[in-house]
Formats: C-alpha cells, sequence, structure tokens
C-alpha cells in the first residue's frame, strides 16, 4: 500500500532533478518577484488613493444602526460615526434617516460627499425615500461618504 506512495515521489524527484536537488525553481523564482513588484505598487496606488481622500466605510458585521469608531489616520485621532437605515427626507444639503432602532438622525451632506448608489458613483440627487443608506460622517462633521442601494 505505500511502495506505490514511495515510487510516486521518486518518479518526480528524477524527473525534476534540476529543481528538487536545489529546491529552487527559476519559474517560482520570476513568478515570487514578480507578485512581490505588483503588491508593491498596488500598495503604493492605494496609499496615494488614501491621501487625497475620506477613508471608506468600514465593513461592520452583524445588526446595526449606529456606530463611533476610534481611529488614528495619519496619526491624528478621529471619531468615524457610521449611520444605516431607510431615507425619510433628502434635500440637497441634508439626509434623514430612519435606523433599524427607531432612531432619526439628520446628516448634513455637502458637494464634497461622495455617493454611491448600487455600487455605482451617483449624485446626491439620485437619492430617493425609502432607499437603503449607510452614512460615514469624521468627527461629527457632514457626511464624507453615503453608500445606498436602490428599492
Amino acid at each position: 500500500m505505500f511502495g506505490g506512495l514511495r515510487g510516486f515521489t521518486s518518479a518526480l524527484r528524477l524527473r525534476n532533478r534540476r529543481v528538487t536537488e536545489s529546491g529552487n525553481s527559476p519559474t517560482m523564482r520570476r513568478l515570487a518577484v514578480a507578485l512581490a513588484v505588483l503588491s508593491l505598487l498596488a500598495g503604493a496606488g492605494t496609499a496615494a488613493g488614501a491621501g487625497g481622500g475620506p477613508p471608506q466605510i468600514p465593513r461592520i458585521p452583524g445588526k446595526w444602526s449606529h456606530v463611533e469608531l476610534n481611529v488614528t489616520i495619519k496619526r491624528v485621532p478621529h471619531t468615524l460615526i457610521v449611520d444605516r437605515g431607510k431615507i425619510i427626507q433628502i434635500t440637497t444639503t441634508t439626509l434623514t434617516l430612519r435606523e433599524p432602532d427607531g432612531e432619526t438622525p439628520t446628516i448634513d451632506l455637502t458637494d464634497q460627499t461622495i455617493v454611491t448608489l448600487d455600487g455605482r458613483p451617483a449624485a446626491t440627487f439620485s437619492l430617493r425615500r425609502r432607499m437603503t443608506a449607510i452614512t460615514l460622517r469624521v468627527d461629527g462633521g457632514a457626511a464624507v461618504r453615503v453608500r445606498a442601494t436602490s428599492f
């Protein structure tokens, strides 16, 4: 029973002596270098994007309606305020939500607020009553991001 397994590994070592003797494969080494370069480039792009825009809305598991997170961004402490609920009123400057716990916060909006609707960039005027929305504010200011889903 185990004799077949021994033969299997022996055959692989014999056919791939160049790789198994040194433990290194030139192809795998090139692949590792290519992946390292790609990850560095991706990290540089993320860092450049993070420096110029507001933070992303954090993924928060479970059922919630209002969360305040204390974070440090570029060595400066901030409070991220995340609200989730149904839009019950919308104007060009404010958004009012009905949260699952019954609270109805009114969140200020600015022309700098980044809005996404169903995962795509959108304008504030695209938002409608009864849509589900998640808002992100930093340090109690106006919403920096609104992520909404249509009916």
